[in-house]
């Protein structure tokens, strides 16, 4: 099975729309989108729901937690757009998203760390800190 892993599309649905494309000439069986899909300054309602429509397993970053979860005052611009443009359908959406899954027993997908979802991955062979799969 081919896995393609991707991230951090902050609403740039023309660049989602290449990667997709691209994917597809690969073979691709399977994406796994790991979060941070709407907060930007581009298309996030548009964005949400291509990625709803693909039904691709997807993961709550840690844009997706500050949309849902912070107030107005504490969003930024990027969070705070994205919150103004999408509609109950992709909030509910939002609200489903996990922030992290099990794929296989040897894969665990998390957006950042297992134990946070801001800090830098597991980049160079070093293992995460906190909460391991």
């Amino acid at each position: 099975m081919r896995i393609a892993l991707i991230s951090d599309i902050h609403g740039n649905l023309a660049a989602l729309e290449a990667v997709a494309g691209d994917l597809r000439h690969r073979g691709v069986d399977q994406v796994v989108n790991l979060g941070d899909s709407v907060s930007g300054p581009l298309l996030p309602l548009e964005t949400a729901q291509y990625i709803m429509a693909k039904g691709w397993w997807s993961l709550a970053g840690n844009h997706e937690r500050q949309i849902l979860n912070h107030g107005p005052e504490r969003r930024s611009a990027s969070d705070e757009y994205a919150h103004s443009q999408l509609t109950a359908k992709e909030f509910a959406w939002l609200q489903s998203l996990p922030p992290s899954i099990s794929l296989t027993a040897e894969v665990f997908l998390c957006h950042g760390t297992p134990s946070s979802d801001t800090a830098s991955g597991n980049s160079r062979g070093r293992r995460c800190q906190g909460r391991q799969p």
